[in-house]
């Protein structure tokens, strides 16, 4: 039987783990992953011999639109099988929202809980994972599992199940994002958006695990309707995920995911780290945008008048600004130059040689935010100029137009 500690070597120093998915779900959107009865011992051992690191057993589907099981039900189908599992020689977690199933499916020998709600459903969870002291895996969620759609809710909505969590005495945290079409608002851009940004979670100093198996955003992007045909579309967001910082992968195909993380892992390479014994110097390039920051500078115990100012200075951006002419290109960089910044532009605008060039922006958010009003008041198409720029900055921000 494994123990939480085996649980607590995961991080950026740590290769990437997988976690296998035993579905005990008969209502589960994934037909092909369901066990029951003497099928669910058979199952998890081939997935532990097939390379799971820990398995995840859950017996409530939370798709929408599918029949919802009382708290009984689940607790009949849970208890029954886990018996079949817990001695397996790998961390057992138990995908609940309920403290009375997660007290006694601890109490039977499991040693992590997944709770999808993020510790907010159920009053009495985080109390309970606190009295087991072993891990709690918590995910993106408001009012209802996974309903959190941008960046910004997603980490505002982790940092509150964090706290929660530290304040009830817990010190082992995974945070999930919530990939998937947990509400009918959080269609497939939503969820590249997440993948494609996922190392923007890395500022809040816990594991990452990420639950992408052969979920319906794939199928709406491949146009694939049964989840069976899905599974190249979720290989590729793995190897994606894993690139970008996961370091769980919880998954119903272990071989092909295992081989699919050691290629992803192998390609990312390692964390710049420099140490001498009394100092260290660690390059960090999650920081994507000025919200970003917030967490880091909050960890760093930055007052937070001094957070607000460092949002904007903590990011850079490079933007190629195309056939402007020699003149705007000269003021561009200067006004650049005057906020701390700079522009690229070629000799021949310098000699007059040359009319119409493109040129490069170098600098902070802060600093082209800054160089945004400037132009605006100035000559020729500058305030043009300003605006493309504003609206290219502003593009950033809109999933539907990155993604759709």
């Amino acid at each position: 039987m494994a123990t939480s500690d085996e649980i607590v070597s995961m991080g950026d120093s740590c290769p990437p783990k997988i976690m296998g998915v035993i579905n005990l779900s008969e209502e589960s959107f994934y037909k092909g992953s369901i066990v029951s009865g003497d099928e669910v011992s058979k199952r998890a051992s081939t997935m532990v011999e097939d390379g799971a690191e820990m398995i995840d057993v859950g017996a409530r589907s939370t798709a929408p639109g599918v029949r919802q099981i009382s708290v009984q039900e689940e607790k009949e189908r849970l208890l029954t099988a886990l018996k079949d599992v817990v001695d397996l020689d790998v961390p057992i977690s138990v995908d609940t929202q309920y403290s009375d199933i997660a007290e006694m499916a601890l109490n039977m020998g499991a040693c992590m809980i997944n709770d999808i709600s993020g510790l907010k459903k159920d009053p009495r969870m985080a109390e309970v994972i606190s009295d087991f002291n072993v891990p709690a895996i918590v995910m993106a969620s408001k009012i209802k599992p996974g309903d959190r759609l941008t960046f910004p809710e997603i980490v505002a909505s982790l940092v509150d199940s964090i706290a929660l969590a530290e304040g009830t005495g817990i010190s082992k945290i995974i945070i999930d994002p919530g990939i998937g079409r947990w509400v009918k608002e959080k269609t497939y851009e939503y969820n590249l958006a997440i993948i494609s940004g996922l190392e923007r979670l890395l500022v809040l100093g816990k594991p990452v695990l990420v639950a992408i198996s052969r979920k319906s955003f794939i199928g709406d992007i491949l146009g694939i309707a049964e989840p069976s045909d899905r599974l190249a579309g979720t290989l590729a967001c793995t190897a994606i995920a894993v690139y970008k910082g996961a370091h769980i992968v919880r998954t119903h195909d272990i071989k092909e995911t295992r081989e699919i993380i050691r290629m992803a892992t192998a390609i990312r390479g390692k964390q710049i780290m420099i140490d001498n014994g009394d100092y260290q110097v660690v390059k960090i390039d999650y920081l994507k945008n000025p919200e970003d920051s917030v967490e880091l500078m909050r960890s760093l115990d930055v007052t937070e008048t001094g957070t607000k100012i460092m949002g904007e200075k903590t990011v850079s951006r490079v933007m190629l600004i195309k056939n402007v002419t020699a003149p705007e290109a000269l003021i561009i960089k200067q006004e650049m130059l005057a906020k701390g910044g700079d522009a690229a532009i070629p000799m021949g605008v310098m000699s007059g040689e040359i009319k119409r060039a493109d040129i490069a922006v170098i600098g902070t958010i802060l600093q082209i935010n800054d160089v945004i009003k400037k132009l605006k008041t100035q000559s020729f198409n500058l305030p043009i100029i300003s605006n493309l720029i504003r609206d290219a900055l502003e593009k950033e921000k809109d999933v539907k137009y990155l993604y759709g």
